[in-house]
């Protein structure tokens, strides 16, 4: 991506290339529709409680919208983010998992999503939590490993080819 000013101002996520494929308009398209909607429910949401207080409705999709943001934005931070590039790939799961975690129960507060005064309720949404983050690590460590294996066979290739 050529460096310019005017994609600075937006990092260049909001960078609006032409795309050659219809997987890439797409996806584009998908990112700037949701951030939209986003950016629609959290304006509905705020205006909401400026008219009337904060009811159990704006509670929940703040709640919401600040669990998907939160997500995505710890996302980028443990993974995609220079420095975080210094710790292994499973500090960085564990990292993200429990930082994430945190964000998850505080917008769980916020919204309500679980019976008040349930421990047990608690307990099923730590435990359905860790179940995911597990598989999810299970599936993106194999993915990675493979991944490596098929580069790693590449370049021994071009090494070996280049010593004859």
């Amino acid at each position: 991506m050529k460096k310019d000013k005017k994609n600075d101002a937006t990092y260049g996520v909001f960078v609006s290339d032409e795309h050659t494929r219809a997987g890439g308009a797409i996806a584009m398209g998908t990112f700037t529709g949701c951030t939209w909607a986003a950016a629609g429910l959290l304006i509905w949401a705020l205006s909401d409680i400026a008219r009337q207080g904060p009811t159990a409705s704006t509670l929940w999709v703040l709640s919401f919208l600040l669990a998907m943001t939160g997500g995505g934005i710890l996302q980028q931070l443990w993974f995609n983010f220079v420095p975080a590039q210094r710790f292994s790939y499973g500090a960085r799961i564990a990292g993200f998992g429990l930082t994430y975690f945190a964000v998850l129960a505080a917008c769980a507060l916020i919204g309500a999503w679980l019976p008040a005064g349930s421990p047990s309720a608690w307990a099923v949404f730590a435990a359905i939590y860790l179940a995911i983050l597990a598989v999810l690590a299970l599936i993106f460590t194999r993915i990675f490993r493979r991944q490596y294996a098929e580069y790693q066979e590449v370049l021994d290739r071009f090494h070996s080819e280049r010593r004859e």
